[in-house]
């Protein structure tokens, strides 16, 4: 038997939780925008991932962070790519699997 979690979603577009709406580190989705948020503690509702989109539903931009802060490890047999100029912090490695690549342009 499977067992089915829900998490808070909306159906409306361009629809973002509240801070009273989450409690600290719960999940909310927009299935029309295809975003994902929660809250975290110091009571911010904000996105992860993913980028702004365009008009009808277009992924037209992808927004990178510049400064790797912890270590990340390369799924196998996936490549990544960043916009830089990429910043990697002392101390942190970024793993890439035989046959992967990370691009940086």
């Amino acid at each position: 038997m499977a067992n089915t979690i829900q998490i808070k979603r909306s159906s409306t577009a361009a629809a973002v939780p509240t801070s009273g709406q989450l409690a600290v580190g719960e999940l909310a989705v927009n299935l029309t925008d295809r975003k994902l948020f929660s809250k975290n503690g110091s009571g911010t509702v904000f996105q992860l991932g993913g980028g702004a989109t365009g008009a009808g539903q277009d992924d037209v931009f992808y927004e990178n962070s510049r400064t790797v802060t912890a270590n990340y490890t390369i799924s196998t047999n996936k490549s990544a790519m960043s916009t830089g100029p990429i910043t990697i912090n002392d101390g942190i490695t970024v793993t890439i699997p035989s046959g992967g690549r990370w691009v940086v342009i």
